[in-house]
């Protein structure tokens, strides 16, 4: 027997990364100097920018035995959130502070909701990398922090 395909479930990535979007914008409405962003930030670049970015999926079958229907398929994946924070002059720990300020702001909102509105059966911090130094042109200091999201679902 087979699944028809509309009875088959579609990724859960598209509302993952959505509720983690909305949830940052939620959290940071009122604050000034700080874009949260879909993917890379357009012409408007403030000092505080938070995108919602990357996708690394895989799946894998959590069921050999079945139709191939509803909770069939395990999907892996992590979603990247990338903090950057750029501030003019040499001042390393205030830019290193509020990169971290907002990464932990990051977590907060994913911890809030582990399943992160429902999309997902678990969703929770996973890896951190923080880079830090001067900018490009090297007339101010930058901090970036990159956040993995780690998911699960079985569609």
């Amino acid at each position: 027997m087979t699944t028809p395909i509309g009875d088959i479930p579609a990724s859960s990535i598209p509302a993952a990364r959505t509720w983690i979007f909305e949830g940052l914008q939620a959290q940071l409405a009122g604050a000034q100097g700080v874009l949260v962003c879909l993917d890379e930030p357009g012409t408007y670049q403030p000092d505080d920018i938070i995108s919602v970015g990357d996708v690394h999926q895989q799946y894998s079958p959590e069921s050999v035995v079945g139709s191939g229907g509803s909770h069939w398929l395990r999907e892996d994946y992590t979603i990247t959130v990338t903090v950057d924070v750029y501030r003019g002059g040499d001042d390393p720990v205030t830019v290193f502070a509020r990169a971290r300020q907002l990464a932990d702001l990051v977590v907060a909102v994913v911890r809030s909701d582990p399943s992160l509105g429902g999309a997902v059966d678990r969703g929770k911090p996973g890896t951190v990398q923080h880079t830090s130094g001067w900018s490009e042109d090297h007339k101010g200091r930058q901090a970036v922090v990159e956040i993995g999201i780690d998911c699960l679902k079985t569609l």
